[in-house]
């Protein structure tokens, strides 16, 4: 091979890795500056409860009776806890990373549409599981804001509850 033509090829490969380098370190810069101006929001304290009551009282709503091994006496899958949040997280935010952190199965999907979660299960406990109108319900000091959770950003104070449902109120 000509040593002109090997020069340019070795050249053009340095080249091509140097733009690599520099377009990741730039990819870096700014993962790690949005990281900061996201957790900018000040510091507050709010709390999260998990419950199931209704199927605590009458498991024989579920359909699968296996599914009643999931559901605790009292009804209390996670007592009230106070969490640390930043201002601005919403209350998805703070349920996946508590059932996390509490080792609480959880599972959910994301809808790109309404640029939102929807939460199909907590603690094996899924939508449908007792009827077709059960599921997961949250609610923000005692009502039921008309967003969904991942809508839903937290004030310092607030009190969150998940509750599992098994007839829908409208």
């Amino acid at each position: 091979m000509d040593k002109d033509f090997e020069k340019k090829i070795r050249t053009r490969k340095i080249r091509s890795r140097l733009v690599i380098l520099v377009l990741a370190a730039a990819i870096a810069v700014a993962v790690i500056a949005a990281l900061r101006e996201r957790g900018k929001g000040k510091e507050i304290t709010v709390s999260l409860e998990i419950r199931c009551d209704e199927l605590a009282r009458d498991t024989s709503k579920l359909k699968d009776e296996l599914l009643a091994e999931y559901v605790p006496e009292d009804g209390c899958i996670l007592p009230e806890t106070k969490v640390q949040a930043a201002e601005g997280e919403t209350v998805f935010d703070v349920l996946d990373r508590v059932c996390r952190e509490h080792d609480i199965q959880i599972e959910y999907s994301y809808t790109p549409g309404y640029d939102s979660y929807y939460v199909e299960g907590i603690h094996y406990l899924y939508e449908f599981d007792a009827g077709k109108t059960s599921g997961w319900s949250y609610t923000v000091n005692g009502e039921s804001p008309q967003v969904g959770c991942s809508q839903y950003e937290l004030k310092g104070n607030d009190k969150i509850l998940w509750e599992y449902v098994c007839s829908f109120r409208s």
